[in-house]
């Protein structure tokens, strides 16, 4: 599921082709030099806003709450000129190896006990360079755990693995993304010099990477011989209307829109996933999704979820989703199960304001109590909880915390799911503790 955390990493992945950003977001504050450890005494270095620049390659470096957890996020910047576009192209590990200092000092960050995890995150070259770091820093053996988000990413030649600390954002029709991932075809299909296929595929490289020319791209083929891989998981974007869809062939990326790598069309796609709610307007909380996988009989009567909640299903005691406990909020409320009401419906027009709990361990005054700033803003505090809440670090009650159950389950955590949902759907039936 695309969560908040990922939109932030999406931009800082951003943020990142600047040389000195103005601010972060999501409350990440940019490490100083001091901070961070570089001395900055030789030639081609610099250090400005959280931005380390040796020669031509750079990483943005920050930390603050993400996903809950005290974080080093390190976002390293993707292609923006020739030589970048070159080495994007050729082997990503020329621009990894030139910020030798910068990860050795992310490391000793990372061992320090500063932080509670390390965030990797990168658009275009910089996913090269986010799936070199966490190819050299395999799982079970850093101090912390450590996850990444690469958006568009090329690859790089790592070895094709399952690692579940990376998920790899990928528009369907990004042509970097297929190029990089089949170098070899495509060297294969456009070798030979008088190869009518070679001049129309370096142009389609030159318009999608940035300061690249026709010729630095025919010069390149000779380099295609081995497919770039991502490690990790993906996660399909649509991308922009319009879009030619998966591409399949050469031909299909002769057809694809080199806009379709953009990082702005990432953020939009990235944005738009992560801050939707399921429901409709006066339930925002219902989950349809969710309410027919646990409720098979629904689903394979094919009645529609939440007509079903609303004529069937709390009645029977049904939940409308994880984070709404009907038996528990009637049990609770007398007044309302006397009253015949809809419990969820109830909850979102009265319950939160008069402080009932939706769950017995998300308890609304506390929650308003301890975040006087959401209390001001009249929010509810279980969507804030949901939509903001929990990856900013904040506690749902007194009895469950945060930041110790992303701690004490870092599958949790490096999932970036929310952590109380995953204690309600699963935590509590696998005996994990609350911590």
């Amino acid at each position: 599921m695309t969560s908040i955390r990922d939109y932030t990493l999406a931009q800082m992945a951003d943020l990142a082709f600047q040389a000195a950003p103005a601010s972060l977001p999501g409350g990440l504050a940019p490490l100083t030099a001091a901070q961070l450890g570089v001395v900055i005494d030789t030639a081609g270095e610099s250090f400005a806003n959280g931005v380390y620049a040796s020669g031509n390659a750079a990483a943005l470096v920050g930390s603050g709450i993400l996903g809950g957890l005290n974080t080093l996020v390190v976002a390293f910047r993707g292609a923006d000129d020739r030589q970048d576009s070159i080495s994007t192209l050729q082997n990503p590990v020329v621009e990894y190896d030139r910020l030798a200092e910068l990860v050795a000092n992310v490391d000793r960050l990372a061992a320090s006990g500063a932080y509670q995890q390390v965030a990797i995150t990168g658009h275009s070259l910089g996913g090269s360079l986010a799936q070199i770091y966490m190819a050299s820093h395999p799982a079970g053996t850093t101090p912390v755990n450590i996850i990444a988000d690469t958006f568009g990413s090329p690859g790089a030649l790592v070895a094709d693995t399952s690692d579940p600390r990376i998920t790899n954002f990928v528009v369907v029709d990004d042509p970097a993304v297929w190029l990089g991932e089949n170098r070899e075809s495509v060297g294969d299909a456009v070798a030979g010099s008088i190869n009518p296929l070679a001049r129309p595929v370096a142009e389609q490289i030159a318009r999608t990477l940035p300061g690249l020319t026709v010729d630095d791209a025919l010069n390149s083929i000779p380099s295609l011989t081995q497919n770039y891989e991502n490690a990790g998981t993906t996660v399909n974007l649509p991308g922009k209307l319009g879009g030619t869809g998966p591409i399949s062939s050469v031909t299909g990326l002769l057809q694809a829109d080199p806009a379709q790598h953009a990082i702005s069309l990432y953020i939009q796609e990235i944005g738009d996933a992560a801050f939707a709610l399921p429901g409709r307007g006066d339930e925002p909380l219902f989950d349809p999704a969710w309410y027919l996988r646990v409720n098979g009989d629904v689903a394979a009567a094919g009645i529609d979820a939440q007509q079903h909640y609303d004529l069937h299903g709390w009645r029977e005691g049904r939940d409308p989703t994880p984070f709404f406990d009907t038996q528990y909020y009637l049990a609770n409320n007398p007044d309302v199960a006397a009253a015949g009401l809809d419990p969820f419906q109830h909850y979102g027009t009265h319950g939160w304001r008069e402080g009932r709990d939706p769950n017995p361990y998300f308890d609304d005054g506390f929650y308003l109590a301890n975040n006087p700033d959401v209390a001001a803003a009249g929010i509810d505090p279980l969507i804030h909880y949901i939509q903001y809440g929990w990856s900013e670090g904040r506690d749902p009650s007194a009895v469950f915390d945060t930041a110790g159950y992303l701690l004490a389950n870092p599958d949790v955590a490096g999932a970036g799911v929310n952590p109380l949902r995953h204690y309600l759907e699963f935590g509590i039936a696998e005996g994990r503790e609350i911590a």
